[in-house]
């Protein structure tokens, strides 16, 4: 799965099967991640989680819905300073309109953060031209 912004941070980002509402995320720690004090910046963290996590949900929908976060919440657990970061992600509940997914972040064998997102699963309206709003906007003009 193409995704550019996981391209600009630098991880690979790859999905389960169709409708497995499963993705897994990786990087390699390097100086770009650090934040000043010499450890991965959580905000590094926190887009593994919630790419993932998203890249998961986009699996399961249908062809023409769209999805978006709603809200995150993360634990950072371990400070991580060198290796490799990867991250699980895996659908836990999806329901028409709303679905709530989990993200597992580890070095090694050891955890380093997880997090749990919900997001919102909908389809864009298209967008209506209001009768009239030209005349509205030469009033507003002059």
């Amino acid at each position: 799965m193409k995704n550019p912004f996981a391209e600009l941070v630098g991880f690979t980002l790859r999905t389960g099967r169709r409708g497995s509402g499963t993705s897994a995320a990786a990087v390699d720690v390097r100086p770009g991640l650090m934040n000043p004090n010499g450890v991965v910046h959580g905000g590094a963290l926190f887009t593994m989680a919630d790419t993932a996590m998203g890249a998961a949900l986009y699996k399961t929908l249908a062809p023409g819905e769209y999805c978006a976060t709603i809200e995150i919440k993360i634990h950072f657990l371990q400070p991580v300073t060198k290796g490799k970061i990867r991250c699980r992600a895996r659908l836990v509940h999806r329901g028409s309109r709303i679905a709530v997914l989990e993200s597992h972040l580890s070095v090694g064998r050891k955890q380093v953060a997880q997090a749990l997102g919900t997001f919102a699963i909908f389809v864009p309206r298209p967008q209506k031209t209001s009768r009239g709003s030209g005349a509205i906007r030469r009033r507003l003009s002059q």
